[in-house]
């Protein structure tokens, strides 16, 4: 769906009074570190009420049943939602439901590195309050995580609605996770958590969609030339 953005060149506070309207949105230029727009992307999303999260949760899974790519994915690889995420549970586990679906999520070890697991598995919570598998549970081993899954769905602090790029917490788990992987990952996200621009690093990973509350944005990634395979099949 095609749009026009204007451009905002400092971030203002008096427009973050909410976030699923027109107003509440604003654009970031890229002189702005990835620091100060981790700490707006959390302000932003730490003043939606539960009734706003779980209302726009259900429109951003909507839209993603939309995509083509998504209806024929068999092996999906999923983040697990926190601190006012998309709200993935209940999607989680209705793919988990599907006898023709097989559901699997992360867990990052002490040393970095990114586990996969198939769900339902047994969960705990992390210091930060994120739940993901107990270790020792059932994984997928290295060399058949490519081999396994069909797609990926990505949650974030923020995204480049133009680019398709990713912001995370900064500790660079997914990059590395999603870097050279022939399957393809959309970001799930709140409108106003978009921005127009990120700045960009050459290990950042951009998503081949994004998926929000009001829109599929569609990307063609020439910079990650790995992403070779296309959403729809």
């Amino acid at each position: 769906m095609s749009r026009s953005y204007k451009w905002l060149p400092v971030i203002n506070e008096d427009l973050f009074t909410g976030c699923g309207d027109e107003r509440s949105r604003t654009t970031m230029t890229e002189t702005l570190s990835k620091t100060d727009l981790r700490q707006w992307a959390l302000r932003q999303r730490r003043r939606l009420s539960p009734s706003h999260i779980r209302r726009m949760s259900e429109r951003v899974a909507n839209n993603l049943k939309t995509v083509e790519g998504f209806r024929c994915a068999r092996h999906i690889f999923t983040c697990l939602s926190f601190d006012n995420e998309v709200d993935m549970w209940r999607l989680v586990d209705e793919l988990a439901a599907e006898p023709d679906r097989q559901v699997y999520v992360p867990r990052v070890d002490d040393s970095g590195i990114m586990h996969v697991h198939p769900y339902p598995c047994k969960l705990r919570t992390s210091r930060m309050g994120l739940r993901q598998p107990e270790p020792g549970e059932t994984e997928v081993t290295r060399e058949r995580v490519d081999t396994i899954l069909d797609l990926a769905l990505v949650l974030g602090l923020a995204f480049e609605r133009r680019r398709g790029y990713r912001l995370g917490h900064g500790a660079g788990y997914f990059d590395r996770f999603l870097t050279g992987r022939p399957f393809c990952a959309i970001g799930l996200s709140f409108e106003c958590s978009l921005v127009d621009r990120l700045p960009v690093e050459p290990h950042d990973i951009p998503m081949r969609m994004i998926v929000t509350e009001d829109h599929v944005y569609r990307y063609e990634n020439k910079r990650e030339k790995n992403l070779r395979r296309t959403v729809s099949r």
